[in-house]
């Protein structure tokens, strides 16, 4: 299934909102609405942490939750994974990106 997405409804959209899709679909979430911010930031800082940084460069938390801010109001087709399920993917691809380096020591 292709990608979809849509952000007419997100206020001040510019020339970079078509590719926070592929953000929504790095962190398993299908919107950006008031109540998920928060956990679209964790997301995002979770990953960072373990070496997946799926935004161009870092930010602090709060310059990342004004940024997803601001696209409240975007949707894709992207399936909603919970906050488990999506660490336990981030955490497996960590794994196997260190079994890969332990691979190139043998």
């Amino acid at each position: 299934m292709a990608l979809q997405y849509d952000y007419r409804s997100v206020k001040n959209a510019d020339d970079n909102a078509p590719q926070f899709a592929w953000v929504l679909m790095a962190v398993d979430v299908s919107d950006v609405n008031k109540s998920n911010v928060d956990e679209i930031a964790f997301r995002l800082k979770f990953a960072e942490t373990c070496g997946h940084n799926f935004l161009q460069g870092s930010l602090s938390m709060g310059s990342l939750k004004a940024y997803i801010r601001s696209m409240i109001g975007y949707s894709t087709n992207v399936g909603n994974k919970t906050r488990f399920q999506f660490m336990k993917k981030i955490m497996k691809a960590t794994e196997d990106k260190v079994e890969r380096l332990g691979t190139h020591d043998a």
